[in-house]
């Protein structure tokens, strides 16, 4: 077959026209594959705690002011409850430290100081991590997150 002057410049414009295709399409896929994932929240009615989350882990609640649950497909979901409750920083920790050594966790942190703590223990199971705050003489803030490992 024979080229000339018309068949090349056609060549020349397919040749682009597929170039031009194919860079859309990795710039498309590049992008789809970079896309920050987004977790579906879902929150319990007002005053109560998610369905999910271990209910003994809520000491002497005044009241709950927030609990949800994130699911992060097949590799966690956790569940998360804040509350404030009548005891102070110390009561509060040393209950937290408790149910995580009654229930076989291992503590990899903790801290305790007058008016804020925390602890963290860990199990093949999940993970739990425990946030103390003093709001006031007779106000404390508790905000417990536990994470159930893949399904």
């Amino acid at each position: 077959m024979e080229y000339t002057g018309k068949n090349t410049q056609l060549m020349r414009f397919l040749a682009i026209i597929v170039l031009i295709v194919l860079l859309g399409g990795l710039t498309y896929w590049y992008n789809q594959a970079n896309k920050p994932k987004v977790f579906p929240r879902t929150d319990a009615a007002e005053g109560q705690v998610i369905s999910g989350f271990p209910v003994d882990l809520v000491f002497d609640a005044k009241k709950i002011t927030e609990s949800y649950s994130i699911d992060y497909g097949r590799s966690a979901k956790q569940y998360t409850a804040e509350y404030v409750s009548k005891d102070k920083v110390i009561i509060a920790y040393l209950k937290a430290d408790k149910y995580l050594r009654d229930n076989n966790y291992v503590i990899v942190n903790q801290r305790l100081q007058p008016t804020v703590a925390n602890i963290y223990g860990t199990k093949s199971e999940g993970d739990v991590n425990v946030l103390i705050q003093q709001l006031t003489e007779t106000t404390t803030q508790i905000i417990i997150s536990t994470v159930k490992k893949g399904r």
